[in-house]
């Protein structure tokens, strides 16, 4: 099961320790086989790239929203 739900406030840290405030807007799901899947990128989010998945592990609850 995923821990977080569409429309719930996130802190996303990316991949150099910076975090930004975002919403997940939906959940990836690819048609075939894929590397980001497998790494375990489930999470889509209102950002600049809203089309790039990230992982459950990068994300944690925004509890001031």
């Amino acid at each position: 099961p995923l821990r977080f739900k569409i429309g719930d406030a996130v802190i996303y840290t990316n991949e150099f320790g910076a975090q930004f405030r975002r919403c997940v807007t939906g959940f990836y799901r690819p048609a075939g086989l894929s590397g980001l899947y497998a790494r375990g990128a489930r999470y889509l989010l209102n950002s600049s790239s809203p089309w790039m998945p990230v992982s459950e592990s990068s994300l944690r609850p925004d509890d001031s929203a």
